[in-house]
């Protein structure tokens, strides 16, 4: 599983200036990730990728906006906002079922 983005990357993206959302950020990030790393089927390294980087960070500023479900959620019925499947979708390969 690849690190893509550092706490200070999703701060400084985010536009925080303190350390008083770190742990949320943190887990915002384990779980943009772990989402990103699920979806993409290419193997893969961060440093060759910084679209998928960009992807994460949408993903993290995604969670922070919308921290709670509710109603008024945007969502698409896909588990990822469509402006990051744009960025995944040169690294997955179709699946057939």
């Amino acid at each position: 599983m690849s690190n893509w983005v550092t706490l200070e990357e999703a701060k400084h993206h985010l536009r925080y200036d303190d350390d008083s959302n770190d742990m949320m950020l943190t887990a915002y990030i384990a779980a943009a990730e772990a989402a990103i790393n699920r979806y993409i089927t290419d193997d893969v390294t961060a440093d060759a990728t910084p679209d998928i980087k960009v992807a994460v960070l949408l993903l993290v500023g995604y969670y922070d906006y919308n921290r709670n479900m509710d109603k008024d959620m945007p969502s698409d019925g896909n588990y990822l906002p469509a402006p990051v499947r744009a960025l995944l979708w040169p690294y997955r390969q179709p699946s057939v079922n």
